[in-house]
């Protein structure tokens, strides 16, 4: 678990705003200060890795995994 990033709490908050049609004010009082963060994930029932860009660093001769296959 960690402190939520600032980028990321913006980007969170203007989801939720827009979503609920709430002010932003509102929306930041349901986001927690500390989330667990997850790296990477795989499809359900087997499928691609997917690697989260700010927190799993790529291996230097590492491919672009911006598409995945569901």
């Amino acid at each position: 678990m960690s402190s939520i990033d600032g980028a990321i709490c913006k980007v969170l908050m203007s989801g939720l705003a827009t979503q609920f049609n709430v002010l932003s004010q509102v929306a930041k009082k349901i986001i927690p200060e500390v989330i667990e963060q997850w790296g990477k994930l795989r499809h359900l029932e087997g499928g691609d890795i997917m690697h989260a860009h700010k927190i799993v660093s790529r291996c230097r001769d590492g491919q672009d995994a911006s598409f995945v296959c569901v």
